[in-house]
């Protein structure tokens, strides 16, 4: 039988790998996915033909990512430039009504989220997947 070289450095990449991925690491793999969705959701987000000057932010441009203490990241729409709501409408479509509550008409929705969902899930996996191989292939070495 042979003799394990290097038995300690073996032990430690043991241990290391024993502790799963940390804290760190998700959020790691969480914000490259979240960046990652957001270059895929933003052309698709609807483009306005009015003029946006002063503090007015267009939608497109309030897209966000935002980090929470557990780790998760989202991505959505900027509070500061108040812009979530209407790209729900954008989103989801509305009913007109007019100011007696009477309903006109429906506008439909344009979904470009659940668009974008659907063309990023393969490539958020690739790339979440790449970052979690990273993380582990330092925990290796």
């Amino acid at each position: 039988m042979g003799e394990v070289k290097n038995a300690e450095e073996f032990e430690r990449i043991l241990d290391s790998l024993a502790e799963g991925i940390g804290h760190d690491e998700r959020v790691l793999a969480n914000k490259v996915g979240a960046e990652a969705f957001k270059k895929i959701m933003q052309p698709k987000v609807p483009v306005s033909t009015k003029a946006f000057t002063g503090k007015t932010v267009h939608l497109r441009d309030s897209l966000v990512t935002e980090q929470h203490p557990n780790g998760s990241v989202a991505v959505g729409f900027t509070a500061k430039g108040h812009k979530g709501y209407i790209g729900r409408f954008q989103n989801d479509g509305w009913d007109v009504r007019d100011r007696n509550g009477v309903q006109h008409s429906h506008v439909p929705g344009k979904h470009f989220w659940e668009e974008s969902v659907k063309e990023a899930k393969p490539v958020l996996a690739m790339v979440m997947t790449n970052a979690i191989k990273q993380a582990m292939d330092k925990k290796v070495r």
